[in-house]
């Protein structure tokens, strides 16, 4: 009899195909993959045939599907709460949703408030929080949060520089399959409007989809390690000429957390560069954790600590080598469905984060005047 965890694609882009297949297949001892489902029939049908899932054409039916335990939520970012909260209405038995959860805090409380009510687990895709350096470093760091200063950096290339084909062979739609994506870019203007009013300048509009599609990573991390901020004490969106999407566009952030403080640097670049990590400095311990590119990663995230111990300044660096962030957090899935353990990364928690990315689009709004 086959006991393993049956997972379900919604959504089959370069995330699933790239990242979460191959963890997913890595783990064949508790995963199969059954079925699949994407807006671009030609995508659909290769991953069902590569994987040798069914595919669904209509998401929701395999969402309704019960050969389906867990369902991954990987379709444009406005899509995420519909397809959440549908999951929870069918009892699925976990759903994970790729960063962002959604697009406003206000869904994301929907989504929150329906995980609970059904008790359907919803577990957030933040793949740096279940890293096997960022868990070293908090072994390390433990609950003392009195540190003095930290500095998360986010550098990256646009992403199709990190995906050619000669690179990482995915299957893309084709340009008339490829209209979820641009209803998805009007969405994202509208939940930047829904913050901030209709009075919004179009480079706040993009540093918003760059808190939303980069910081967001770096926000649960930061809280985990240093708790919640007393206030964001300054926050700019940096543009150079007029922006029509995230590249060229960055963003600065100060919080404030009275004993602490710390800088958040994030920004997608014109060149492929990764640049991806974070510092944290207190008066016993110093701790930097540097990640590789999320696609086609050639080396392990690391953590670098230096403490004292008997009267030496010690150095330790921990590589994860032959671990990353989308098996650990497959592991923890399945120690979600079989074991009944409280998500790391749950719905209710990850709105904290999205609450932090609509705080500091404000304030950055406020500064600019």
């Amino acid at each position: 009899m086959d006991n393993r965890v049956r997972v379900g694609f919604v959504g089959c882009g370069e995330a699933i195909q790239a990242l979460h297949i191959p963890a997913v297949n890595s783990l064949a001892s508790l995963y199969r993959i059954s079925a699949c489902s994407d807006s671009s029939a030609e995508v659909m049908q290769e991953v069902s045939t590569r994987t040798g899932a069914r595919a669904i054409s209509n998401p929701l039916d395999l969402i309704d599907d019960p050969n389906v335990d867990v369902v991954v939520i990987a379709t444009p970012d406005s899509y995420h709460a519909d397809f959440a909260l549908a999951a929870c209405k069918a009892k699925k038995k976990a759903v994970l949703v790729e960063k962002p959860m959604t697009l406003n805090a206000r869904m994301g409380r929907e989504i929150s408030l329906a995980s609970e009510s059904s008790g359907v687990p919803v577990i957030v895709g933040y793949p740096h929080v279940y890293d096997p350096a960022t868990r070293r470093a908090m072994e390390l760091w433990g609950q003392n949060q009195s540190f003095r200063f930290g500095q998360f950096r986010t550098f990256l290339g646009p992403n199709p520089k990190y995906t050619a084909d000669d690179i990482l062979q995915t299957i893309r739609p084709s340009a008339t399959d490829r209209w979820p994506g641009l209803i998805n870019q009007l969405s994202l203007v509208a939940a930047c409007t829904e913050v901030l009013g209709t009075a919004v300048e179009i480079k706040h509009v993009a540093g918003h989809m760059v808190l939303l599609g980069l910081v967001i990573h770096d926000i649960p991390v930061m809280r985990r390690f240093c708790g919640e901020p007393v206030k964001v004490d300054y926050a700019a969106v940096r543009c150079q000429g007029i922006p029509t999407s995230e590249l060229g566009i960055g963003v600065d952030v100060m919080f404030d957390y009275g004993y602490g403080r710390v800088f958040m640097q994030a920004e997608f670049e014109q060149m492929k560069v990764t640049d991806w990590g974070f510092k944290l400095h207190r008066d016993d311990m110093h701790v930097e954790v540097k990640f590789p590119p999320t696609y086609a990663a050639a080396a392990p995230s690391t953590c670098r600590t230096i403490y004292e111990r008997d009267g030496m300044t010690v150095e330790e660096t921990h590589g994860g080598r032959y671990e990353n962030g989308f098996r650990c957090e497959w592991k923890h899935i399945h120690d979600v469905v079989t074991k009944r353990v409280e998500p790391l990364t749950s719905a209710r928690d990850a709105v904290k984060d999205l609450e932090l990315v609509e705080t500091i689009i404000k304030v950055a709004t406020k500064d600019s005047k």
